[in-house]
């Protein structure tokens, strides 16, 4: 309840400035989920595994017959996310500074905002975490997703730093990824998110058109090739100081349902005249298809 004990201030002359109300960062989960709308409970996205390799057939001998068929299922099931706040009528009408008092709607919005932004990262920050499985019943990021007769990694086996080699052997994992019936996916890299720790690290790797610590004069291979074509984004939400992400153009990898978008209402209460204003938006973040990305928890 903001009531004029909370803003008691406010309600005296000579106040020489009110602050509080400081810049957000920009959107930065729209650069890692591709968004939809949803009109159901729950949107469902299921693997289907085609054809294998085909045979070789001896002379006289029958034809080798595959299967197709489902493999794993993700679900995404929009929650509701929601805040509010109740003041005063004593407070409104008392209130010395309304021009200058932060715009209580303003604050929602930036809550609501952030709230989205930690909700979108949590799917990076828990995607090493075996507690938080995706629709194959493994981590995110794992040395053992399941396919027809093996298993398909998007982590290196041994957690490694950022670094040249690092980001080489993730180009090469990515290349390499293979479908639910184990042919080669064509894969490649797009973008890769770092925390504010690896910012400078980053920058150097992907800006030097030579190699980064190295007394040698070649090129930096990682740039001359264009291995990373939309370069990195430094994320604030992310919360491993030393890991490191890649999105790769994968199709139907990270994805975001909104099934009602933001809206408020606000409504006086006739007992008494409190004003209560509410605000409220309904979605799912999650991850349908691995090979959207590849990740390393560091050292």
């Amino acid at each position: 309840m903001i009531n004029t004990a909370a803003i008691k201030d406010f309600v005296k002359p000579g106040l020489n400035a009110i602050f509080g109300d400081y810049p957000m960062y920009p959107s930065q989960w729209t650069q890692i989920f591709t968004r939809y709308t949803s009109d159901k409970a729950v949107e469902i996205d299921v693997e289907i595994k085609m054809l294998g390799l085909a045979q070789l057939r001896a002379e006289g001998a029958n034809t080798q017959y595959d299967s197709m068929g489902q493999r794993y299922t993700t679900n995404y099931v929009s929650r509701y996310v929601g805040l509010g706040f109740m003041i005063t009528r004593q407070a409104i009408k008392d209130n010395l500074y309304k021009s200058r008092f932060p715009m209580q709607a303003k604050a929602m919005r930036q809550s609501f905002e952030q709230t989205k932004e930690v909700q979108g990262a949590a799917v990076l920050n828990n995607g090493f975490d075996t507690n938080f499985p995706i629709g194959d019943r493994v981590a995110l990021f794992s040395v053992s997703h399941p396919r027809d007769g093996g298993l398909v990694l998007n982590r290196p086996s041994v957690a490694v730093d950022l670094n040249e080699t690092s980001l080489e052997d993730a180009v090469i994992a990515i290349q390499i990824f293979r479908n639910a019936a184990g042919l080669r996916c064509m894969t490649k890299p797009k973008k890769v998110f770092v925390p504010p720790q690896q910012q400078f690290v980053i920058e150097r790797l992907l800006a030097s058109q030579f190699r980064v610590d190295s007394a040698n004069n070649d090129v930096s291979a990682i740039v001359s090739t264009n291995a990373f074509p939309e370069g990195y984004a430094v994320n604030q939400f992310l919360t491993d100081t030393d890991a490191w992400f890649v999105k790769t153009d994968a199709p139907d990898g990270f994805k975001y349902f909104e099934r009602e978008p933001f809206e408020t209402d606000m409504y006086t209460d006739p007992d008494n005249d409190n004003l209560k204003v509410r605000g409220i938006e309904r979605y799912a973040f999650g991850v349908s298809n691995f090979r959207c990305g590849y990740a390393s928890p560091g050292a």
